[in-house]
């Protein structure tokens, strides 16, 4: 994991073209439910089909999402029970987003994005539930889901020298998990 954040530090201290039509983003994900929050982290890499310095942009986009393995334990509202859980998560997603900004040529240009995604889900987990007064339960569960995801966010996009550099929250409507992505242009 550490490996990853200072491959990432240094393509983003390296000195890249200003016209590259690829960028590189990574950073956190994370989905709120009752009584904590699952966290992991995503790496995407777009490519834009339309001219960067446009207000409307066009990006393909492929990106994987990895959740370390990860345990929540709690009372239930419901019965009372208490639950013990472990899960781990892993992605792969492809699609299409599209980006509208007032000020495309701006030194710092705000847009507003949203996106279509194909996106294939692994999960792997064990659940164990003890009710109160009753004989506990175990599962174990594994399996992949193929679906579309439907990325929606805010971002900033920044002129440094001749550096690019790009700030983006998301949020996955249907999941309610949200990210915060930071990339540059590539040098190719």
């Amino acid at each position: 994991m550490r490996l990853f954040f200072v491959g990432c530090l240094l393509l983003l201290s390296s000195g890249a073209a200003a016209q590259s039509r690829w960028i590189l983003s990574a950073g956190p994900e994370w989905q709120p439910y009752v009584g904590g929050q699952f966290v992991g982290g995503r790496i995407r890499g777009e490519f834009d089909l339309l001219k960067q310095d446009k207000p409307f942009r066009l990006r393909m986009e492929l990106g994987t999402y990895w959740e370390p393995t990860q345990d929540d334990f709690g009372t239930s509202l419901v019965d009372g029970s208490t639950f013990s859980r472990t899960r781990q998560t892993m992605d792969v997603s492809f699609g299409f987003s599209a980006a509208v900004s007032p000020l495309p040529r701006a030194r710092f240009a705000p847009y507003i994005t949203l996106g279509v995604l194909a996106r294939q889900t692994w999960i792997h987990g064990f659940d164990a539930r003890f009710p109160a007064g009753g004989q506990p339960t175990y599962s174990r569960f594994s399996g992949t889901l193929g679906e579309l995801a439907y990325p929606v966010g805010l971002g900033i996009r920044a002129r440094i020298g001749s550096r690019v550099l790009q700030f983006e929250l998301r949020r996955f409507l249907a999941e309610h998990r949200n990210g915060l992505m930071v990339g540059t242009r590539l040098p190719f």
